[in-house]
């Protein structure tokens, strides 16, 4: 792989967690519920590689080892199930909405592992999340969640815990523009 500039400018390459097509098309749907209600949600991304997804990890251009090593430990972990604990602010004075998800420990000791590789990884921890909308002011804040506060926003309960489903992981590399699916996604 070619090696890439990795100071504070340099684009951020992501391993993403995909979800199950059931809860994608809900994420969406959620989309939709903000847009509805005046509120810029992720649906407004227009890439045509954006979808609702959960970010493990992003920093400089992988190695390959990273790269091979992230679709060994995921190829036994997917599909796995993220329990959803509800709605969250992260950021500063323009924070984004999200879903606050939870991972199991299998999970959460793989990004571990292909973190410990990765030179130059985001060494923050890790919450995992999938973002609903974006930067927001503190006016859409209020629209936001009246929208979302009639349970659309609630996802549907497995085992009597509401999980999202995560069925592949993606490599996003900016500086080709496309994404790379490290895992097979089932259909």
């Amino acid at each position: 792989m070619n090696e890439t500039p990795q100071g504070p400018g340099a684009r951020q390459h992501a391993l993403e967690l995909v979800l199950a097509p059931a809860d994608d098309t809900a994420v969406r749907t959620l989309w939709d519920v903000l847009e509805r209600a005046g509120v810029r949600s992720s649906a407004r991304h227009r890439g045509p590689t954006h979808r609702p997804h959960v970010t493990v990890l992003s920093g400089p251009r992988p190695s390959e080892v990273v790269v091979e090593l992230a679709a060994e430990l995921w190829h036994d972990l997917l599909p796995t199930q993220l329990s959803a604990a509800g709605l969250v602010l992260l950021g500063g004075t323009r924070p984004a909405l999200a879903e606050l998800l939870v991972a199991d420990p299998a999970t959460v000791a793989a990004r571990g592992q292909v973190q410990m590789l990765w030179s130059g990884a985001d060494a923050r921890p890790w919450v995992p999340h999938l973002t609903l909308a974006p930067r927001l002011r503190p006016e859409e804040l209020t629209s936001a969640l009246a929208a979302l506060q009639d349970g659309a926003a609630r996802p549907p309960a497995r085992d009597g815990i509401p999980v999202r489903v995560a069925s592949g992981l993606r490599w996003w590399d900016p500086d080709e523009g496309v994404v790379h699916e490290l895992s097979p996604q089932p259909s």
